[in-house]
Protein backbone atom coordinates (compact mmCIF):
# COMPACT_ATOMS: atom_id res chain seq x y z
CA UNK A 1 0.00 0.00 0.00
CA UNK A 2 2.39 2.54 0.81
CA UNK A 3 4.41 2.23 -2.64
CA UNK A 4 0.75 2.72 -4.48
CA UNK A 5 0.36 5.49 -2.08
CA UNK A 6 3.72 7.05 -2.84
CA UNK A 7 3.06 6.78 -6.92
CA UNK A 8 -0.88 8.28 -6.22
CA UNK A 9 0.26 11.21 -4.51
CA UNK A 10 2.69 12.04 -7.19
CA UNK A 11 0.16 11.92 -9.79
CA UNK A 12 -2.14 14.12 -7.62
CA UNK A 13 0.86 16.65 -7.48
CA UNK A 14 1.43 16.58 -10.98
CA UNK A 15 -2.21 17.01 -12.11
CA UNK A 16 -2.56 19.73 -9.31
CA UNK A 17 0.43 21.72 -11.23
CA UNK A 18 -1.23 20.82 -14.58
CA UNK A 19 -4.84 22.76 -13.14
CA UNK A 20 -2.92 25.40 -11.70
CA UNK A 21 -0.83 26.49 -15.29
CA UNK A 22 -4.34 26.26 -17.27
CA UNK A 23 -5.88 28.48 -15.07
CA UNK A 24 -2.87 31.18 -14.31
CA UNK A 25 -2.86 31.52 -18.43
CA UNK A 26 -6.56 31.78 -18.70
CA UNK A 27 -6.41 34.41 -16.13
CA UNK A 28 -3.58 36.61 -18.33
CA UNK A 29 -5.45 35.51 -21.81
CA UNK A 30 -8.17 37.79 -19.74
CA UNK A 31 -6.10 40.75 -19.31
CA UNK A 32 -6.24 42.46 -22.95
CA UNK A 33 -2.59 44.00 -23.11
CA UNK A 34 -3.66 45.23 -26.75
CA UNK A 35 -6.51 47.55 -24.59
CA UNK A 36 -3.60 49.10 -21.96
CA UNK A 37 -1.15 49.53 -24.77
CA UNK A 38 -3.73 51.74 -26.86
CA UNK A 39 -5.33 53.50 -23.69
CA UNK A 40 -1.80 54.22 -23.12
CA UNK A 41 -1.25 55.78 -26.29
CA UNK A 42 -4.44 57.58 -26.32
CA UNK A 43 -2.82 59.64 -23.44
CA UNK A 44 0.07 61.20 -25.51
CA UNK A 45 -1.41 63.78 -28.28
CA UNK A 46 -0.30 62.79 -31.53
CA UNK A 47 -0.34 64.98 -34.61
CA UNK A 48 0.26 63.67 -38.56
CA UNK A 49 3.60 65.15 -40.49
CA UNK A 50 5.53 64.75 -43.98
CA UNK A 51 7.77 61.93 -43.98
CA UNK A 52 9.70 60.50 -47.05
CA UNK A 53 8.75 57.30 -47.80
CA UNK A 54 11.74 56.15 -49.41
CA UNK A 55 15.55 57.06 -49.62
CA UNK A 56 15.96 59.90 -51.41
CA UNK A 57 19.05 61.55 -53.01
CA UNK A 58 19.87 65.48 -52.93
CA UNK A 59 18.03 67.21 -56.02
CA UNK A 60 15.06 64.93 -55.73
CA UNK A 61 11.65 66.32 -56.65
CA UNK A 62 8.95 65.41 -54.09
CA UNK A 63 5.87 64.00 -54.86
CA UNK A 64 2.78 61.50 -53.37
CA UNK A 65 5.11 58.77 -54.51
CA UNK A 66 7.63 59.64 -52.45
CA UNK A 67 6.24 61.00 -49.99
CA UNK A 68 4.18 59.90 -47.11
CA UNK A 69 2.49 60.72 -43.38
CA UNK A 70 3.52 59.43 -39.81
CA UNK A 71 2.14 60.55 -36.34
CA UNK A 72 4.29 61.92 -34.52
CA UNK A 73 4.10 62.55 -30.36
CA UNK A 74 2.48 66.27 -30.69
CA UNK A 75 5.84 68.08 -28.30
CA UNK A 76 8.63 66.06 -30.28
CA UNK A 77 7.59 67.54 -33.60
CA UNK A 78 10.46 69.30 -35.04
CA UNK A 79 10.49 72.77 -36.29
CA UNK A 80 9.46 73.34 -39.82
CA UNK A 81 7.40 70.09 -40.09
CA UNK A 82 4.67 69.49 -42.72
CA UNK A 83 1.48 68.37 -42.12
CA UNK A 84 -0.22 68.34 -45.65
CA UNK A 85 1.72 66.69 -48.37
CA UNK A 86 0.31 68.96 -50.84
CA UNK A 87 2.56 71.93 -48.81
CA UNK A 88 5.47 70.19 -50.48
CA UNK A 89 4.60 68.77 -53.27
CA UNK A 90 6.81 69.73 -56.29
CA UNK A 91 9.61 70.81 -54.13
CA UNK A 92 13.43 70.04 -54.36
CA UNK A 93 15.36 68.55 -51.62
CA UNK A 94 19.21 69.86 -50.72
CA UNK A 95 19.94 67.68 -48.51
CA UNK A 96 19.80 63.56 -48.67
CA UNK A 97 17.04 62.06 -46.94
CA UNK A 98 16.45 58.20 -45.64
CA UNK A 99 13.33 56.61 -45.43
CA UNK A 100 10.76 57.68 -42.17
CA UNK A 101 12.84 61.42 -42.10
CA UNK A 102 10.85 64.11 -41.53
CA UNK A 103 10.24 66.71 -44.17
CA UNK A 104 11.78 70.10 -42.86
CA UNK A 105 11.55 73.62 -44.69
CA UNK A 106 15.26 74.40 -44.01
CA UNK A 107 16.37 71.03 -46.17
CA UNK A 108 13.70 72.50 -49.06
CA UNK A 109 14.95 74.63 -52.14
CA UNK A 110 13.03 77.95 -52.71
CA UNK A 111 9.49 76.59 -55.00
CA UNK A 112 10.47 76.88 -58.32
CA UNK A 113 13.94 76.43 -58.12
CA UNK A 114 14.13 73.65 -59.97
CA UNK A 115 15.15 69.94 -59.87
CA UNK A 116 19.05 68.60 -59.32
CA UNK A 117 21.81 70.43 -58.98
CA UNK A 118 20.98 73.80 -59.87
CA UNK A 119 18.10 73.58 -56.55
CA UNK A 120 21.45 72.97 -54.49
CA UNK A 121 23.33 76.46 -55.70
CA UNK A 122 22.64 78.84 -53.06
CA UNK A 123 20.95 82.64 -54.15
CA UNK A 124 23.76 84.30 -55.25
CA UNK A 125 25.89 81.92 -56.19
CA UNK A 126 27.43 79.84 -59.17
CA UNK A 127 28.32 75.97 -59.87
CA UNK A 128 31.44 76.15 -62.06
CA UNK A 129 33.23 72.85 -62.80
CA UNK A 130 37.20 72.34 -63.24
CA UNK A 131 38.87 69.24 -64.47
CA UNK A 132 41.14 67.17 -61.89
CA UNK A 133 42.96 64.10 -61.89
CA UNK A 134 44.02 62.07 -59.29
CA UNK A 135 47.16 64.25 -57.95
CA UNK A 136 44.74 67.71 -58.10
CA UNK A 137 41.90 65.73 -56.99
CA UNK A 138 43.31 64.02 -54.01
CA UNK A 139 43.58 61.10 -54.43
CA UNK A 140 39.50 60.82 -54.93
CA UNK A 141 38.52 62.30 -51.54
CA UNK A 142 37.17 65.26 -52.99
CA UNK A 143 33.48 64.54 -52.46
CA UNK A 144 30.24 66.51 -52.43
CA UNK A 145 29.85 68.95 -49.78
CA UNK A 146 33.91 69.06 -48.62
CA UNK A 147 35.53 72.31 -48.73
CA UNK A 148 38.69 73.12 -50.66
CA UNK A 149 41.49 75.62 -51.28
CA UNK A 150 42.65 76.11 -54.58
CA UNK A 151 45.72 76.77 -55.69
CA UNK A 152 47.24 78.64 -58.75
CA UNK A 153 50.70 77.96 -60.29
CA UNK A 154 51.61 79.92 -62.98
CA UNK A 155 54.51 80.21 -65.10
CA UNK A 156 57.03 82.98 -66.20
CA UNK A 157 59.91 82.55 -68.01
CA UNK A 158 61.72 80.45 -66.34
CA UNK A 159 60.28 80.95 -62.93
CA UNK A 160 56.81 79.65 -61.74
CA UNK A 161 54.66 81.26 -59.20
CA UNK A 162 52.29 79.37 -56.61
CA UNK A 163 50.13 80.71 -54.54
CA UNK A 164 46.36 80.85 -52.50
CA UNK A 165 43.80 81.66 -55.30
CA UNK A 166 40.37 81.01 -53.69
CA UNK A 167 39.92 79.65 -49.80
CA UNK A 168 36.87 76.99 -48.30
CA UNK A 169 35.34 76.43 -51.69
CA UNK A 170 32.27 73.90 -51.26
CA UNK A 171 32.19 71.43 -53.54
CA UNK A 172 29.00 70.56 -55.09
CA UNK A 173 29.03 67.36 -57.21
CA UNK A 174 31.96 65.19 -58.64
CA UNK A 175 31.26 64.04 -62.12
CA UNK A 176 27.45 63.96 -62.31
CA UNK A 177 27.09 62.87 -58.37
CA UNK A 178 26.12 65.19 -55.84
CA UNK A 179 25.99 62.64 -52.94
CA UNK A 180 28.41 59.45 -52.55
CA UNK A 181 27.45 56.88 -49.32
CA UNK A 182 29.90 56.61 -46.60
CA UNK A 183 32.28 58.92 -48.02
CA UNK A 184 34.20 56.75 -50.43
CA UNK A 185 37.07 58.21 -52.14
CA UNK A 186 36.07 58.00 -56.12
CA UNK A 187 38.45 59.01 -58.46
CA UNK A 188 36.79 61.25 -61.60
CA UNK A 189 37.97 64.03 -64.30
CA UNK A 190 35.14 66.93 -63.24
CA UNK A 191 34.66 69.10 -59.89
CA UNK A 192 31.71 71.21 -59.49
CA UNK A 193 32.99 73.72 -57.06
CA UNK A 194 30.43 77.07 -55.35
CA UNK A 195 32.01 80.40 -56.31
CA UNK A 196 30.68 83.65 -56.14
CA UNK A 197 30.97 85.31 -59.56
CA UNK A 198 33.74 87.14 -59.25
CA UNK A 199 35.42 84.05 -57.75
CA UNK A 200 34.40 82.06 -60.82
CA UNK A 201 36.11 84.76 -63.25
CA UNK A 202 39.24 84.59 -61.66
CA UNK A 203 39.34 80.55 -61.77
CA UNK A 204 38.27 80.75 -65.33
CA UNK A 205 41.71 82.89 -65.86
CA UNK A 206 43.86 80.82 -63.90
CA UNK A 207 42.45 77.47 -65.76
CA UNK A 208 43.07 79.04 -68.63
CA UNK A 209 46.72 81.11 -68.05
CA UNK A 210 48.36 78.02 -66.15
CA UNK A 211 47.83 74.65 -63.78
CA UNK A 212 45.51 74.66 -60.48
CA UNK A 213 46.28 72.52 -57.32
CA UNK A 214 43.18 71.38 -55.02
CA UNK A 215 43.86 71.07 -51.19
CA UNK A 216 41.77 69.38 -49.00
CA UNK A 217 40.66 71.05 -45.69
CA UNK A 218 38.70 70.62 -42.75
CA UNK A 219 35.08 71.80 -42.76
CA UNK A 220 35.30 73.11 -39.76
CA UNK A 221 38.44 75.14 -40.04
CA UNK A 222 37.58 79.03 -40.27
CA UNK A 223 40.58 81.16 -40.05
CA UNK A 224 42.06 82.49 -43.89
CA UNK A 225 45.47 82.33 -44.11
CA UNK A 226 47.43 84.89 -46.13
CA UNK A 227 49.89 83.26 -48.18
CA UNK A 228 52.65 85.44 -50.35
CA UNK A 229 53.25 83.74 -53.75
CA UNK A 230 56.41 81.75 -53.86
CA UNK A 231 58.47 82.11 -56.39
CA UNK A 232 60.47 79.21 -57.47
CA UNK A 233 63.78 79.56 -59.79
CA UNK A 234 65.57 77.56 -61.70
CA UNK A 235 69.60 78.11 -61.03
CA UNK A 236 71.67 77.59 -63.88
CA UNK A 237 74.26 75.21 -63.43
CA UNK A 238 77.81 76.36 -64.96
CA UNK A 239 79.90 74.10 -66.97
CA UNK A 240 83.67 74.21 -65.37
CA UNK A 241 85.68 74.57 -68.81
CA UNK A 242 89.12 73.87 -68.25
CA UNK A 243 92.14 76.14 -69.53
CA UNK A 244 93.54 75.89 -72.72
CA UNK A 245 96.64 73.79 -72.07
CA UNK A 246 100.03 76.28 -72.73
CA UNK A 247 102.09 76.12 -76.16
CA UNK A 248 105.51 75.47 -76.50
CA UNK A 249 108.74 75.97 -78.42
CA UNK A 250 111.38 74.11 -80.31
CA UNK A 251 114.21 75.70 -81.13
CA UNK A 252 116.54 74.15 -84.25
CA UNK A 253 120.36 74.88 -84.74
CA UNK A 254 121.49 73.42 -87.71
CA UNK A 255 125.52 74.86 -87.66
CA UNK A 256 126.11 78.12 -88.78
CA UNK A 257 122.63 78.39 -89.85
CA UNK A 258 120.61 80.94 -87.94
CA UNK A 259 118.17 79.04 -85.70
CA UNK A 260 114.53 77.85 -86.83
CA UNK A 261 111.78 78.05 -84.22
CA UNK A 262 108.75 76.12 -84.23
CA UNK A 263 106.27 76.51 -82.13
CA UNK A 264 103.50 73.73 -81.23
CA UNK A 265 100.61 73.40 -79.22
CA UNK A 266 99.93 71.26 -76.61
CA UNK A 267 96.92 68.14 -77.12
CA UNK A 268 94.59 68.62 -74.25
Amino acid sequence: MKKYGTIIALGLAILFGVVAVILVNKWLSSQNPTVAVERSSESVPLAQIVVAASDLSIGSRLSAENLTVSKWPRTSVPKGAFENIEEVEGRVNVSKMTAGTPVLGAELAAPGSGAGLVAVIKPGMRAMAIKVNEVTGVGGFILPNTFVDVISIQKKGKAKTAKTLLQKVEVLAIAQETFIDEGKPKVVRTVTLELTPEEARKLALQTNEGSIQLVLRNPLDEEEIVVKPKVVRRVRRRVYTPPPPPAFEVEIIRGEKAPEKYRFKAQP
